[in-house]
């Protein structure tokens, strides 16, 4: 997403410093999860509409049909509509709401597949952390984001059977499980917390000592590799054809209407 950012930001003529989250867990420090239950996990807040989290609930109506011991635990606090849908679906047996959990690496390390359907995010924690566990993740659409890659399936069908679909063929699948959360995990090893933790500490002492073009200018010439121009298109193709369903107003809108922010 960093990379994305900055292209978008060089066309908009904006100069601002991105700079990771450190990772919540140390590389080295984790026993990732082997990956053998049938278990599906979903993190976050279960009250906001933009996570998404009745998409997870309604694929796992099809999900039990061909995988009937298949559980799923959603680490958010519990709410009246998540409830709601879990009972009207019949599903209390394989859905379980376990409220905020201080330490969620208790599910990480039981859990074979993260289900993330949020419709828009930003950095996404939750992926850092299930990719640290070696646990692959079904992302519904926000392949902008800056762990998308590696160890990940992206989709682009808002429909539970076919989220459904993807999550059958990853579990039921131990090769193709296993490849995914190898992936997954390998991709960790490039966040350093400590580099990451540097930068932040650089930045805010030199706001607090009184901006020095210099630091600043390091920052902004991070090391990250730019974005092509053709890989920044195709993502921004993908989530402007997402916007559309969302939003029927905007099913004229085009690319350059995105890129320069022209919006009636």
């Amino acid at each position: 997403m960093i990379t994305l950012i900055k292209y978008l930001f060089k066309i908009w003529g904006i100069k601002s410093i991105f700079i990771n989250n450190p990772s919540t867990y140390e590389y080295d420090s984790v026993i990732p999860s082997n990956l053998s239950t049938k278990n599906i996990i979903m993190i976050g807040r279960g009250d906001d509409p933009t996570k998404r989290f009745d998409l997870g609930i309604l694929a796992m109506k099809d999900i039990i049909k061909e995988i009937p011991n298949c559980k799923m635990n959603i680490i958010s606090e519990s709410y009246n509509n998540l409830q709601s849908l879990i009972k009207t679906l019949n599903l209390s047996k394989n859905v379980k709401i376990v409220g905020y959990q201080k330490n969620p690496e208790l599910y990480f390390t039981n859990a074979s597949l993260h289900i993330f359907p949020s419709i828009c995010d930003t950095y996404a924690m939750v992926i850092s952390e299930t990719k640290i566990f070696g646990i692959p993740t079904i992302i519904c659409g926000v392949d902008y984001l800056a762990l998308a890659k590696n160890g990940t399936v992206i989709i682009y069908d808002n429909n539970p059977n076919y989220l459904a679909r993807e999550a059958i063929n990853i579990l039921n699948d131990e090769k193709y499980r296993k490849k995914l959360g190898l992936e997954a995990r390998e991709s960790m090893k490039a966040i350093k917390n400590d580099l990451i933790i540097n930068k932040w500490t650089t930045l805010l002492l030199s706001v607090y000592r009184g901006i020095d073009s210099v630091v600043i200018q390091n920052l902004l010439n991070d090391e990250y590799i730019p974005i092509k121009h053709k890989e920044a298109n195709e993502i921004l193709n993908n989530q402007l054809n997402i916007y559309k369903k969302h939003f029927p107003q905007l099913k004229e809108a085009t690319l350059d209407n995105l890129k320069l922010f022209l919006f009636e």
